[in-house]
């Protein structure tokens, strides 16, 4: 079975406060790349789908060298190809991004299951992996958690509201995966990462695709705590309590 494991390394959420700015832009400074945790997800059910078919997954990823983090860490766990779809860093609307992966997917050669994480880490729109499929015509499944082989078929269990779904699923098709027991990433051996750390990251030249999104201006909120004190007796502080919390409630916490 070819798998073809789609990711993406974001900027490390765990920066101290004040390492990444928002001036209308994002200014990250020296701040690393990391794995998007969702990315994991789907990056270690891709390698158990590989090694329970005894088939191959590539990984793929869209962005400049600093994507090479995510690519080492799928071949530290067995990614037979690392492909880098290359494109200067920044916002990227999400359809334009499923245009570029579908091209990048048809000049691997296509497979037989595309594997996305839930969302990515630092967007957070969780639209890509939905675009996508529909762009390959391809059935598509979200909230993945556990992917069996039976036969030629694949019995998917996602997560649903209140519960879960299994279904019967025959490839070729598109599904994301969800944070759960099953999906938590492997570490590599340190042998295994000695070695991705040589092996080749092919870069393909993005497809030139229009977007239909613009980043306009991005700021930080501004955040403004305001309190009162209550005083007096304990009636007198439990009376004012309330005409605080009904003064709340009408006014949704305004003056």
């Amino acid at each position: 079975m070819r798998i073809l494991c789609f990711l993406k390394a974001i900027l490390d959420p765990e920066a101290p406060p004040g390492a990444i700015r928002f001036p209308g832009t994002v200014e990250s400074g020296d701040v690393a790349t990391v794995l998007g945790p969702f990315e994991g997800n789907a990056l270690e059910l891709s390698v158990q789908l590989a090694e329970g078919s005894s088939g191959s997954f590539t990984a793929v990823a869209m962005g400049d060298a600093s994507q090479d983090v995510a690519l080492r860490k799928a071949l530290a766990l067995g990614a037979e190809r690392a492909v880098r779809v290359d494109l200067a860093p920044g916002f990227q609307d999400p359809l334009a991004v499923a245009r570029r992966l579908q091209a990048a997917a048809q000049a691997v050669g296509g497979a037989d299951v595309y594997v996305f994480g839930r969302q990515a880490g630092d967007w957070d729109m969780g639209v890509t992996a939905g675009l996508f499929a529909g762009l390959m015509d391809l059935p598509f499944v979200p909230l993945v958690q556990q992917a069996e082989l039976e036969g030629g078929s694949l019995r998917l269990r996602r997560e649903i509201a209140g519960g879960y779904e299994e279904s019967l699923r025959t490839p070729p098709l598109v599904w994301s995966v969800t944070n759960g027991p099953g999906t938590l990433m492997r570490l590599p051996k340190v042998k295994d990462v000695m070695l991705a750390n040589r092996k080749p990251i092919d870069v393909l030249q993005a497809a030139d695709v229009e977007p239909t999104l613009v980043l306009a201006e991005i700021e930080q909120a501004q955040v403004t705590r305001q309190g009162r004190m209550i005083t007096g007796e304990a009636a007198a502080q439990a009376a004012g309590l309330a005409a605080e919390l009904r003064r709340f409630l009408v006014t949704g916490g305004g003056n």
